[in-house]
């Protein structure tokens, strides 16, 4: 019976730290709050920047367009 006991209070004592940080019943600090709303804003100014600069309808700009002379080929190498 004594063994059974002693390894029931040593079981207990090594569940301790699983229990610990469960977080149940946890409120959230002033400080976690803040993060998540700056993570939040950082989240939403990343998306509209994506939104800005991913246009398929964009205009595509050729810089080499004056170096190139008329195209008298038509077709044929």
């Amino acid at each position: 019976m004594r063994r059974a006991t002693v390894a029931i209070v040593l079981l207990a004592i090594l569940a301790t730290p699983v229990y610990a940080q469960g977080g149940r019943g946890r409120q959230d600090t002033p400080e976690d709050i803040r993060k998540k709303k700056d993570t939040e804003a950082l989240d939403k100014e990343y998306n509209s920047t994506l939104k800005r600069t991913s246009k398929e309808d964009a205009v595509r700009v050729d810089p080499w367009a004056n170096m190139r002379g008329p195209n008298t080929n038509d077709g044929k190498r």
